[in-house]
């Protein structure tokens, strides 16, 4: 099944790229697993694509926010709980190089993080919508949070069962989120923590209405753990994953193909003082295993797993070549996990994998060329990969990808300046160009 994905959730991946996404200087693994928070108020967004209307999804409580005009267009703003908590730290760093200074953070940013693809014509995408300015009364539906919350993923196996995970603050502990929609309305759904202190859910992947994962991770008593939970139908609960470094283990993509075959990728590190290298675990429908999985280079994580069958399963990341941070595409036939040939691209980072059987493979994230990120979206037909152009404007980073037939679709951010803010950004593939689809929050809609 398609991975659905969230790149908010990339903790995994953020600070092993940081010096070609963030213009920060190239770190070993020790900055990897740092959580970067930055207060601001905001709402948690859904986005709907729904060729016919434009409707918002109904409302809860009462929360002050601001108050954000949704153009009339195919793609549906919905407001789906609480205020947000910006979570990657390039947000806040990120900006001109030559160490000239952005100064103050924008007071509003925008980030697509995650989607799935119902149809053709029912998309769902989860993102986050900061603010920071003077707020205006606006209904939105709420957690139990006192400080924020975020989506960083979503997943669906059918146009009333959609589930987005994230997590949110509570009194400064970090809890999971967990909301689903039934078709009428988003409701926050109980979801375990395993930590008092710092829980985090990343990525889900659903492989039927009474089988879907969440993936993350969570803050033990001295480390990060990889977290999984799973949803039977009646209860999200914890089941237990390996932890195989005696540093941090962190989960950032799930893919299942049936109930007893689900992959989960990530990075461990064994120390402060040594690198990351890529973690690959496997569901055989009682536990969860480690398979091994090459690590080039000094540092390397996986960010994204797309399961297509028991034999054929890709995973995407980012390593460093020594000089260069490259893309990571590792495939497994059934037996192993290989290295295969990646995008011909230096300075760049795969968030994402998109599949489409037997041979079209997509992968998408950023390259940096020393002028600023843009969309990275390169193309695998068979024979080899293809650097397609995304429209014009796509200056910033491809976080998630969805196929569906024979639409192909591209949601992340793009920055009008070095300093932002960041805004949505929705491209769709015609079988010869990109093309920009305008969206809620785009920054275009003013």
């Amino acid at each position: 099944m398609t991975a659905p994905v969230g790149v908010r959730a990339m903790a995994t991946a953020a600070r092993l790229i940081a010096a070609v996404v963030c213009k920060q200087p190239a770190q070993t693994g020790a900055e990897i697993g740092l959580r970067q928070r930055r207060p601001g108020q905001g709402e948690q967004r859904g986005v709907h694509w729904d060729p016919k209307r434009l409707r918002r999804s109904p409302n809860g409580n009462r929360l002050r926010t601001k108050r954000v005009s949704v153009p009339v267009s195919r793609w549906l703003g919905l407001r789906l709980a609480a205020m947000l908590i910006l979570l990657s730290g390039c947000f806040q760093s990120s900006g001109p190089s030559g160490g000239a200074s952005c100064g103050p953070a924008p007071t509003t940013q925008v980030d697509l993080n995650g989607a799935t693809a119902i149809s053709a014509s029912d998309i769902w995408v989860v993102g986050l919508y900061q603010d920071q300015s003077p707020a205006t009364a606006v209904d939105a539906p709420v957690g139990p949070w006192t400080f924020g919350a975020h989506l960083n993923a979503v997943a669906s196996v059918g146009p009333r069962d959609v589930w987005a995970v994230g997590s949110g603050q509570n009194n400064g502990e970090e809890q999971t989120l967990i909301e689903h929609w039934d078709g009428g309305s988003w409701a926050i759904v109980a979801s375990p923590n395993s930590s008092a202190r710092t829980n985090e859910l990343v990525a889900v992947d659903m492989i039927s209405a009474k089988d879907a994962w969440a993936v993350g991770d969570y803050l033990g008593p001295v480390r990060d753990l990889a977290l999984t939970e799973h949803w039977d139908g009646v209860s999200w609960t914890v089941v237990g994953a390996e932890n195989p470094a005696a540093g941090i283990n962190r989960f950032a993509g799930v893919s299942g193909i049936n109930a007893t075959d689900v992959w989960a990728v990530g990075f461990r590190r064994e120390s402060d003082s040594m690198s990351p290298r890529t973690l690959i675990e496997r569901w055989d429908g009682l536990h969860w295993t480690v398979v091994p999985s090459p690590s080039p280079g000094r540092t390397a994580s996986l960010t994204n797993v797309h399961a297509v069958s028991v034999g054929d399963v890709w995973a995407v990341g980012t390593y460093d070549a020594g000089n260069t941070f490259l893309p990571l595409v590792e495939h497994w036939n059934g037996k192993s996990w290989t290295i295969k040939p990646s995008p011909e691209a230096s300075n760049a980072t795969a968030q994402v994998v998109a599949v489409r059987p037997p041979k079209d493979i997509w992968v998408a994230g950023a390259s940096s060329q020393g002028h600023g990120d843009d969309w990275s979206i390169q193309h695998w037909d068979g024979a080899r990969w293809i650097q397609t152009t995304p429209a014009p404007g796509a200056t910033g980073v491809v976080n998630t990808m969805v196929i569906n037939g024979d639409s192909i679709w591209a949601m992340g951010t793009y920055r009008t300046t070095a300093c932002g803010p960041d805004w949505a950004l929705i491209q769709r593939w015609d079988g010869k160009a990109w093309n920009y689809v305008p969206s809620p929050h785009d920054g275009r809609q003013a």
